[in-house]
């Protein structure tokens, strides 16, 4: 399964274009749908504040861009998908842990609701 987290609960994924991510990555930049094979990097996505947040993976750390802003009560939600469904053109490896697909929208299988919170299950969170 592929997840997508967010802050926003819809109906449908739809095209967007991602924002924030350096000029010598335009992979990471496309008018897509993001996805992770990764549930814990889905989940520390949608508990991310405004601004640069820094993850690494290999050391399970996030690090927000604004950390007053944390709120671990606040909802957050992933969407899962079958990635067998979407069609290998319209899948575009960014790296192990993301794809962009290059659809207008997306129905998930199913949303699920989680405290923002719960990324510390995952992940260390630093200063």
């Amino acid at each position: 399964m592929w997840y997508h987290g967010s802050k926003k609960l819809f109906p449908v994924l739809k095209r967007k274009k991602a924002r924030g991510a350096p000029a010598d990555k335009p992979l990471e930049n496309l008018s897509a749908i993001y996805f992770t094979p990764d549930y814990p990097f889905a989940l520390a996505l949608a508990a991310r504040t405004r601004g640069c947040t820094r993850i690494s993976w290999s050391a399970k750390t996030i690090q927000f861009g604004n950390p007053e802003e944390f709120d671990p009560e606040e909802e957050v939600y992933i969407y899962i998908i079958d990635p067998s469904k979407i069609p290998e053109k319209n899948k575009i490896w960014v790296d192990e842990k993301q794809v962009a697909v290059d659809l207008d929208e997306i129905e998930p299988e199913k949303v699920e609701r989680h405290k923002a919170g719960e990324v510390s299950q995952h992940y260390s969170i630093i200063p």
